[in-house]
């Protein structure tokens, strides 16, 4: 049950977030931080708490938004 998807961060970066099953069959959701096709670094999370992380992005992404404080949306300040 591998399902991966892609976030384009700009400067050839991208995070990958995939689900997956390890050698107990446990089940994991990896966050890693790719460079021309190289894991940098990497993090492994129980599927539990995806929600919450979730939500908890969400809710630091409205605060900083109310902020004034950019998100860097603007791809042409990345390069």
């Amino acid at each position: 049950m591998v399902e991966e998807k892609e976030i384009n961060m700009g400067g050839g970066w991208k995070m990958v977030i995939r689900s997956d099953v390890d050698k107990y069959e446990k089940e994991f959701i990896e966050i890693a931080k790719v460079r021309n096709e190289r894991k940098i670094g990497r993090f492994k999370l129980n599927p539990r708490y995806c929600r919450e992380l979730g939500e908890m992005l969400i809710h630091i992404a409205e605060e900083m938004e109310s902020e004034g404080i950019s998100g860097g949306d603007d791809e042409e300040s990345e390069e």
